[in-house]
Formats: C-alpha cells, sequence, structure tokens
C-alpha cells in the first residue's frame, strides 16, 4: 500500500510538472497561434499543432525513460518479488499510466491555444 501511494504521488507530480510545461510552451507560441489564427487557420489546426507538439515530447521522454529503465534493470532485478524487470506489462502499466496522465495534463494547454484571441495578440506587440 505504501508503495501504490508513493507510485500516485510521483504520478500526480509528474502530471503537475507536465501541465506546466505544456502550458508555458503555449505561452511562448500565443504570437505564432494568433497569426495562425488571423491568416485562417483553424481551431481544429491549432488544436492538432498543439497536441503533436505535445506529443513528440512525451513520446522523446517516454523512449528514453523506457529505454534507461531497461537499462538499470538488472541493477534493480533483485528488489524485485516474483516479477522479472523486463517484463513486458510491468513496463506497459506505468508507460500507459503516463500516457493518460498526459493526455490529461494537455487538454489545459489545448483549451488555452483554443481561446487565443489573434487581435488581442497582434495588437500587443
Amino acid at each position: 500500500m505504501l508503495a501504490a501511494f508513493f507510485a500516485a504521488v510521483a504520478l500526480l507530480l509528474a502530471g503537475i510538472g507536465l501541465y506546466a510545461v505544456l502550458n508555458y510552451s503555449v505561452l511562448q507560441r500565443r504570437r505564432e497561434i494568433g497569426i495562425r489564427l488571423a491568416i485562417g487557420s483553424t481551431r481544429a489546426g491549432i488544436a492538432r499543432i498543439v497536441t503533436f507538439d505535445a506529443f513528440l515530447t512525451i513520446a522523446l521522454g517516454g523512449c528514453a525513460g523506457v529505454t534507461l529503465g531497461i537499462g538499470a534493470a538488472r541493477y534493480v532485478e533483485s528488489l524485485f518479488y516474483q516479477v522479472k524487470a523486463t517484463d513486458a506489462d510491468m513496463i506497459a502499466l506505468p508507460a500507459c499510466a503516463m500516457l493518460l496522465t498526459a493526455l490529461v495534463a494537455m487538454l489545459p494547454a489545448v483549451l488555452r491555444a483554443l481561446r487565443t484571441d489573434p487581435t488581442e495578440i497582434l495588437r500587443a506587440e
């Protein structure tokens, strides 16, 4: 139960950190999003761009994490009980949990990008 509690806290902290990074990236690209909207880009196109960039970041981080985890498996395998460190279920379950957390963390960033008012952004510069 203690391990499950700490896993939930770690997942919550990862989700908060991911939300902050994605929100900051949308704030940095406000001018670009405003220009795209001003020249006729659709809201779906903006959502696609923001989602693709976020998933690219998440995929690169996930691949790096899985690679490092498999590389470190031989060092921590003695700590596991009746489970191999390279078991596919033990790798897929946390990866799916992080993917779900990333989807939830990405939603406010996409909504912020969609609420961008192009006239307000272009007038501010």
